[in-house]
């Protein structure tokens, strides 16, 4: 009889614990909701662009999406075969068509991507070029940094899901970027329109060349003076194969859930930039799913090991 009372008052003190806890829960909730109705969007974009500045990238409100920043700490690394390799490792299940063409004697890489990026649908253009020429390499093994700001060349992009626009940029960049938080994709449903402004016909007519090379016809490209314009849908190259679609599939299994809990959680709002600020205040947990997965987990961790070597 003695034991029985020891373990009812066990159990009751869990149950108090918890209806404790599920109260204080509610409370910071109700709470932050209320600072979110309160606080200006001026405010709420200070808060979550100064969250995401470490990692590379900020929030546009008008767009509503993340993007890179053009003076993100990424542009003192290059880019690699190896990084498209280890893409489903940082939740990334993506398309990836990179071409290779040669111009002013030096080897250049402009690589397209598109798809699931962690909870956020997104894609990316990236220009590169070969630091020191080495003929000895195959053009995609080469490591590529990235170009400087007078290299730099304008670009656009919209990205479409099931031939729905999601999002459009244009502007002079080395790598141009865009991820719609809380979307879910598989690459395949995913169509990318890219245009490109070439400096002049010479690197213009390198690029088409590589294009040419990567399995691309000329029907598929739209010419404007010195402007390229054409669609990614089903990569032409060959892509990753260093995980099987077993683990992709898996990959994007966490990656529907963790967008579930994203817009379950957030579902008193409509806004992103309400949904964010929401969560910094009262689930950071799983505002931080956002900073461990995509393209900005692989920001943090390159970027962390780097500062570790050079202390």
């Amino acid at each position: 009889m003695h034991i029985n009372w020891i373990v009812f008052g066990v159990l009751a003190a869990i149950f108090l614990l918890l209806f404790i806890f599920c109260c204080l829960r509610a409370r910071r909730c109700r709470r932050a909701k209320c600072r979110v109705r309160r606080r200006s969007d001026k405010e709420k974009l200070h808060d979550i662009n100064h969250a995401l500045e470490p990692f590379g990238f900020a929030y546009d409100l008008r767009r509503d999406i993340v993007y890179s920043l053009k003076d993100a700490w990424q542009r003192q690394f290059g880019y690699g075969k190896v990084y498209d390799e280890m893409a489903p490792v940082m939740n990334m299940v993506i398309h990836s068509e990179p071409i290779y063409f040669e111009y002013g004697d030096r080897r250049w890489m402009i690589e397209l991507w598109k798809g699931q990026y962690g909870i956020t649908t997104g894609a990316e253009v990236g220009i590169y070029v070969e630091k020191e020429r080495d003929d000895g390499k195959d053009p995609e093994d080469v490591f590529y940094e990235c170009v400087s700001d007078e290299e730099e060349l304008p670009i656009s992009m919209i990205l479409y899901k099931n031939g729905k626009r999601l999002f459009q940029r244009d502007r002079r960049h080395w790598w141009l970027t865009g991820f719609a938080l809380g979307e879910f994709s598989w690459p395949g449903e995913l169509m990318l329109e890219v245009s490109i402004n070439f400096p002049d016909f010479e690197m213009m007519e390198s690029f088409l060349e590589g294009c040419y090379y990567a399995g691309y016809q000329p029907e598929d490209f739209r010419l404007w003076y010195k402007r390229v314009c054409f669609r990614l849908y089903q990569p032409k190259t060959r892509q990753p194969s260093k995980y099987g679609r077993i683990f992709g599939r898996w990959i994007q299994w966490q990656n529907r859930h963790n967008c579930r809990i994203y817009q379950r959680v957030t579902k008193d709002f409509i806004r992103t930039i309400d949904k964010l600020d929401y969560l910094m205040q009262a689930y950071p947990r799983i505002f931080g799913i956002i900073m461990k997965t995509g393209r900005i987990a692989w920001g943090k961790k390159k970027h962390g090991s780097d500062r570790k070597k050079t202390k």
